[in-house]
């Protein structure tokens, strides 16, 4: 919860530009109607500017509700100037003025107003007495204002309709003054269980609920509730700060002193922000006690900090000096070891280029012996029949078997020859060297068919032979012509140049 309540402290600022949008509408409504001189507008208006700023800035609702009365004077409607009085009362109580409140509320005819304004104008009548007497010291007047609350809280509820949810909350709130625990409790959770309220109401609530379950001595639900209280004025932008206030104090107590200063100094801003002297003053006396505690905290961490780091200087001194002991007996030892791995690095792949040498030289080396024998017998039995033809003197005929010789065939089975023992060789090259192009360039080979020309070259440098001259003599192009199938071939891959030869040198051996 507590994460919850830092992270929407993070937010505050969002939800009071939400408000000051609000507010700024409803000014603009204002000044529109003050232009048309509409007072029944004004006065409504004015009404939902009150009701933006009462628990958010102590003057403008003062501002407000002042204006309401001079309007409802104007309109000379009874109900509209008791009801603004009431207002007014609300505000001044809010600041601390008790007797100021006391006094405009003197002065309100009750009977004047509805129904719903007048269970208000008891509502904030009790409050009045409630607060005074939370204020007072004197055992005497608490007992008298006491009375005086819960007769102002009685004609409430008479007026209030019995399932109402304001019917709930007055009667929680009364079982809550005369400490009826089990009863409070029950009555603000069923508010909470079968109620929509406001961010407000909702705060009233929680917090009412959390000062009962103290009172009860369970510390968890008290906790709980007070910070879900603070969550709700957040949200509500309600900046007359007693949840996170009452908040601080509890986390101040259990020796947590960084949050709490964080949260009373939050709750302090709030204080100034509202702009009630009283709301100051209640904060005034926990915020200094809050920050020296949080002072002596630093203070003490910052001398176990000096002496932590004396003594991590020393061992840090002493660990240097065997460091550099080992480090210099280990040098010799980590130099030949590095000696060793890279000879054996070096052994090894001279071993795998030895392998890879053998196994070419042995599968080509055989098939050219054989190739080599077989062009021997064909140039034997060409010769023969040569020798024939002279002794038998058909010269004429001699062309003949001249022209019978198809070396394109010969060649293109030469290369067909070469192509079967290289992907005997090395049977993955094909699927290797099409992983180094896009993938709308990669080429499809149909097994058992002949490389493509391009595929032939780089299978000549994977043997090796990575001259152009030389790869040109064996495929019978010009050099012109291998350069340019090797940039065409550049041109479509992934691989860059320079890498691509040792790229193709890394295909493995079968």
């Amino acid at each position: 919860m507590y994460v919850q309540l830092d992270s929407l402290l993070e937010q505050k600022q969002e939800f009071i530009n939400v408000k000051r949008k609000r507010i700024a509408s409803l000014y603009q409504q204002l000044r529109s109607s003050e232009q048309k001189k509409e007072l029944q507008f004004q006065y409504q208006t004015c009404s939902k500017l009150f009701e933006e700023y009462k628990s958010f800035e102590y003057d403008s609702a003062f501002k407000y509700t002042n204006r309401m009365i001079g309007l409802a004077y104007a309109l000379n409607e009874p109900s509209k100037i008791n009801n603004a009085k009431v207002n007014l009362s609300f505000i001044l109580l809010s600041s601390g003025m008790f007797k100021e409140a006391l006094d405009t509320l003197t002065t309100v005819d009750a009977f004047a107003l509805p129904v719903a304004e007048r269970i208000n104008f008891y509502k904030v009548f009790a409050r009045t007495y409630f607060d005074l007497s939370d204020f007072s010291q004197n055992q005497h007047y608490n007992q008298v204002y006491n009375t005086m609350g819960n007769d102002y809280l009685e004609k409430a509820l008479e007026l209030s309709e019995k399932a109402s949810a304001e019917f709930l909350f007055l009667k929680a709130w009364k079982y809550m003054r005369v400490r009826n625990i089990e009863m409070a409790i029950k009555t603000y959770e069923k508010l909470l269980l079968y109620y929509n309220l406001t961010e407000h109401e909702y705060a009233i609530v929680t917090s009412s609920l959390s000062f009962m379950y103290m009172l009860d001595n369970d510390q968890v639900k008290h906790k709980q509730f007070l910070v879900k209280a603070a969550i709700a004025d957040i949200r509500g932008c309600v900046f007359e700060t007693v949840a996170l206030r009452n908040l601080a104090e509890i986390i101040y107590k259990e020796n947590n002193f960084e949050r709490a200063y964080r949260y009373i100094k939050i709750a302090n801003d709030d204080a100034y922000a509202y702009g009630a002297k009283f709301r100051q003053v209640q904060i005034a006396y926990l915020l200094p006690i809050i920050e020296a505690a949080r002072m002596n905290e630093v203070e003490a961490k910052r001398r176990n900090l000096i002496i932590f780091s004396l003594f991590a200087s020393v061992i840090s001194i002493m660990i240097f000096i065997l460091y550099f002991i080992v480090y210099r007996n280990n040098v010799k030892l980590k130099l030949a070891k590095q000696s060793l791995v890279e000879s054996h690095v070096n052994l090894q792949i001279l071993n795998n280029t030895l392998l890879d040498a053998n196994t070419i030289k042995e599968e080509y080396i055989g098939h050219f012996f054989k190739t080599i024998s077989e062009y021997i017998d064909k140039l034997d039995k060409l010769k023969s029949s040569i020798d024939r033809k002279i002794s038998q003197n058909r010269t004429d005929q001699i062309r003949d078997i001249v022209n019978q010789i198809n070396l394109k065939a010969e060649r293109e089975e030469l290369y067909g020859s070469f192509d079967r023992i290289f992907l005997k060789i090395f049977p993955d090259f094909v699927t290797k060297f099409n992983t180094f192009f896009r993938d709308e360039e990669k080429y499809i080979i149909e097994e058992n068919a002949a490389l493509p020309p391009e595929f032939r070259i780089f299978a000549l440098i994977r043997l090796g032979i990575s001259d152009n001259e030389k790869i040109a003599q064996f495929l019978g192009y010009s050099i012109n012509t291998i350069y340019t199938y090797k940039t065409r071939l550049k041109n479509k891959m992934i691989v860059p140049n320079e890498k691509l030869e040792a790229r193709v040198m890394e295909i493995k051996a079968n």
